[in-house]
């Protein structure tokens, strides 16, 4: 079902991280039930580990219903943000129950325990056992997710970002949370040539919006819901049928503002930091999950070879389609 090939090279192994040790890629050896979308194209494989591998199949097989919500998103392309969006929007602004209940509880996290070493418990299991309708938020791209989503269609809702403010911000995840201490310039090298975790990122994106009009795939930017929140609310209650007022959506609008979000600790994430300081030993100093927000980050810290670089990797990927970030 799957080929693996272990990434063995210098700059897979200098950017190992503790969290979840050694990489490997995961290619999907038959995709002929994968929809075909607007272009064809060979769907991209996966940088995953070893773990996860073992439990692949089981996340092939997973039991899909219609009224799932799956949030997809490379990582740190605005995802904790959309899965709070989307669980109050679709939950008539529940905010007693958002607020009484963990995000990571309400939008489970499907393969998290697929790829982080020492785990306790089983993401997987979670979602299986999961009160429906089932929110599951999923980094994954379309050629490891369940088979049955291409027949049972859900709702399916992607993010994307700007790979370049998302690589600066997955470097400080990595570092912070994963427990990388190499260097900035080597995680941007593995980035640039797809060997770091759920890369490569350009053609995970692109094959979501291949797709998205034969799936039915909501398809946000995170840079419009910085911009142009308001529109981003209303496309996303259009897609769940609801209606609210502009009162109400005024009041949404302030709850997933950044500085609202980044100290609500039911949706902030900062339950991920106090599992890795307990799986690590080690606490977790001057980081939040929700960092900075911004767009154009990137800038602050990526020299000109690297925006000149990843321009070019960015140009090069996106040749032929017509799809551009933000």
């Amino acid at each position: 079902m799957f080929t693996v090939k272990p990434l063995e090279s210098p700059l897979a192994k200098a950017v190992e991280a503790p969290m979840h040790g050694s990489t490997v890629e995961v290619h999907l050896n038959d995709g002929s039930y994968l929809p075909t979308g607007e272009k064809p194209r060979k769907p991209t494989h996966c940088v995953l580990t070893p773990k996860f591998v073992t439990q692949a199949e089981r996340i092939h097989h997973l039991t899909v219903y219609e009224d799932d919500v799956w949030i997809l998103s490379f990582p740190k392309c605005g995802t904790t943000w959309t899965q709070e969006m989307v669980w109050l929007i679709s939950h008539d602004l529940d905010y007693r129950t958002a607020s009484e209940v963990n995000l990571l509880d309400r939008s489970v996290f499907l393969e998290f325990s697929a790829f982080v070493l020492n785990y306790p418990g089983d993401t997987i299991e979670q979602v299986e056992k999961a009160t429906r309708p089932r929110h599951i938020q999923c980094h994954l791209p379309i050629a490891l997710l369940p088979k049955q989503i291409w027949t049972v269609r859900p709702k399916l809702i992607y993010c994307a970002r700007n790979p370049k403010d998302a690589s600066v911000s997955f470097f400080h995840h990595y570092r912070h949370l994963h427990g990388y201490r190499g260097p900035m310039p080597d995680f941007l090298d593995a980035l640039l040539t797809d060997q770091i975790l759920f890369g490569p990122q350009i053609p995970h994106t692109l094959d979501y919006w291949n797709v998205r009009r034969e799936m039915n795939i909501l398809f946000l930017h995170f840079e419009e819901m910085k911009t142009n929140m308001s529109d981003v609310l209303r496309r996303v209650c259009r897609y769940f049928g609801k209606s609210y007022s502009d009162q109400q959506l005024a009041t949404l609008e302030k709850h997933l503002s950044f500085d609202v979000m980044k100290n609500n600790k039911s949706a902030n994430n900062s339950c991920v930091l106090e599992l890795v300081e307990s799986l690590s030993g080690k606490k977790v100093e001057n980081f939040q999950f929700m960092r900075k927000g911004k767009i154009g980050s990137h800038t602050e810290e990526l020299s000109e070879e690297y925006i000149k670089r990843f321009d070019e990797y960015i140009t090069k990927h996106l040749e032929g389609t017509d799809f551009r970030f933000k």
